[in-house]
């Protein structure tokens, strides 16, 4: 029986409470698919995520109210990448990704590419549910 089968099968026997997310891997990303706890069993809330690259670029840009670009070099910083690779990557000069850098330090109120990237990853963290308190 296929895993999105059974994980189906397991919510409507009741196991809304014990039930690990069901993670759907697809080539940009993943989707995870997550039982909310509601009280009734005719009814059911599945709350759907989408974990990808350009799922985590729009995310930091709505958060830290960056642009596009400055988004993705964040993404690629968070992902320990060079100011070199990550023009690479973008197709820009070194010095574009490090300009773009300064603008997202002010932004985000940091001084340092690990403040920076610390940060996103913690509100990213945060946001996705998996913050200390979910």
């Amino acid at each position: 029986m296929k895993p999105s089968v059974l994980w189906i099968q397991q919510l409507s026997e009741g196991g809304k409470k014990r039930l690990r997310p069901l993670m759907i891997n697809h080539p940009t990303g993943r989707l995870i698919f997550t039982p909310a706890d509601i009280r009734n069993d005719e009814q059911w809330l599945i709350l759907l995520r989408e974990e990808s690259e350009a799922a985590q670029v729009e995310a930091l840009k709505a958060v830290f109210n960056l642009t596009k670009r400055e988004a993705e070099v964040l993404h690629w910083v968070i992902l320990g990448k060079t100011d070199k690779s990550i023009g690479e990557i973008l197709g820009t000069s070194p010095r574009t990704v490090n300009k773009h850098m300064e603008h997202v330090f002010v932004k985000l109120g940091v001084e340092t590419r690990t403040a920076a990237a610390s940060l996103a990853v913690t509100k990213l963290h945060t946001l996705s549910g998996h913050g200390e308190n979910s």
